[in-house]
This record gives structure tokens, C-alpha cells and sequence, in this order.
């Protein structure tokens, strides 16, 4: 009988062991890999092309979106082409820090008098991980002073961040009519903690009735906003 038994057992021990090895308890462990972020998680969903009102320059813009899994900082390189596709000039643009599913602009400004001939425009956009987006620490709102905007923003959180960057498209049924950018700041680049200041924008285009307006801002520190 007691034979009977370990022999039982031995056959279950067997089995058990089967079937361990069968379920992959002798797989190679899962690794985890780090996000690599890349130009695709930036989604561009306009582009304009707006001459401003003084005649000197062409703004080439993108309204964008971070699509990513994480906060990046933006890098642009912007080229207008002739008609049979060569470079005429080149700018660039850098955003420091746009957090993850923001919205936000980019843009190539061009003095006109070194694209003469220009018939199309192209970007090279490249991107890193950032820890130092401010974005969700700064509020930013916007009120009408007649044909003007007066933009306001305010420092919530406790430390000082640097300047915010607004960057309008201004719109006339629904085509682009204007541009214009601004840096909202106590003191040079920096924006003070618990701080509320404003500029006013819209000095370089025509009649609007709408527009798209975005913001970024970023801190010295890691402030996993």
C-alpha cells in the first residue's frame, strides 16, 4: 500500500513539473524599456502661411500637439524652398517644454527680402524627453481691448518659472491673418511664484474674428508638473 502511494506521488510530482515548464516558468523574464520619444508623436494639425502687416516678414506656422507618452522639449528647423525644391534660408525654432497632450505652436519667421522666389516651405522637427514643463503651474487668460488682446497669466505654484511664451494665430473666416508672439515676465525671463502679469498682443494683423492661441513655459527645476 505504501508503495502504492509513493509511486502516486512521484507521478504527480512528474506532472506538476510538466506543466510548470509548459506555462513558462523557465521563460526568459520580461525586460521593460524606456519610452524613446520620437518626431511622429508630434501631431501637426495646421499650417499657415501669414505675411504680417509691415511687409518685412512671412511666418510659416505649425499648430501642433504632443502626442507622446511624455513632456518634450521641441526643436524645428524650418526652409523655404523655390520653385524646384532648393533652400533658400533657413531658421530655427526650439520649445523647451511641452507637456505631454498639449497643444502649442511653432514657427519659422523669414525676412522676406532672403525668400525671394519662395513657393513652398518644409520643416525638420526633432524632439527629447523633458522633466522641467511648468505648463499646468501657470494659468493664462485672454480678454478682448478692442481690436488688441490683453493676455494675462499667473504663477501658481511656489518657485519661480521662466517666461511664458504665447504664440497666436489670428484668424478671418477661418484663414490666417495674423501672428504674433510674447513672453510674459516680472523680470527678464523670469516669471516670479505667486506672480500675475500680462502683455498685450494683435499689433500685427488685420480684422480677426477668432483665433488659436497657446502657451509653454518651463522652470530651472524638475518639477514633474
Amino acid at each position: 500500500m505504501k508503495k502504492r502511494i509513493f509511486s502516486v506521488m512521484v507521478a504527480c510530482m512528474i506532472t506538476m513539473g510538466m506543466l510548470l515548464l509548459a506555462c513558462g516558468i523557465n521563460k526568459t523574464p520580461h525586460v521593460a524599456y524606456a519610452y524613446e520619444p520620437s518626431a511622429s508623436d508630434i501631431l501637426i494639425q495646421n499650417e499657415y502661411v501669414i505675411p504680417d502687416v509691415s511687409g518685412f516678414f512671412t511666418y510659416y506656422v505649425l499648430v501642433a500637439q504632443n502626442n507622446s507618452e511624455i513632456d518634450l522639449s521641441v526643436d524645428a528647423d524650418f526652409t523655404a524652398l523655390d520653385g524646384s525644391g532648393n533652400a533658400l534660408y533657413k531658421v530655427n525654432d526650439y520649445t523647451d517644454a511641452v507637456k505631454k497632450g498639449q497643444q502649442f505652436i511653432i514657427y519659422g519667421q523669414f525676412r522676406n527680402e532672403r525668400i525671394q522666389g519662395v513657393k513652398n516651405y518644409d520643416y525638420d522637427i526633432s524632439v527629447k524627453s523633458a522633466d522641467n514643463c511648468s505648463y499646468s503651474s501657470v494659468d493664462v487668460s485672454a480678454e478682448a481691448e478692442g481690436k488688441l488682446i490683453e493676455v494675462s497669466a499667473t504663477n501658481y505654484s511656489q518657485f519661480d518659472v521662466d517666461s511664458v511664451g504665447v504664440r497666436t494665430v489670428f484668424l478671418k473666416n477661418g484663414k490666417a491673418v495674423g501672428f504674433d508672439t510674447v513672453n510674459i515676465a516680472d523680470n527678464g525671463c523670469t516669471f516670479h511664484g505667486g506672480s500675475t502679469n500680462s502683455q498685450v498682443i494683435g499689433y500685427n494683423t488685420t480684422s480677426y474674428d477668432d483665433y488659436i492661441l497657446t502657451y509653454t513655459c518651463a522652470c530651472e527645476v524638475a518639477l514633474n508638473d
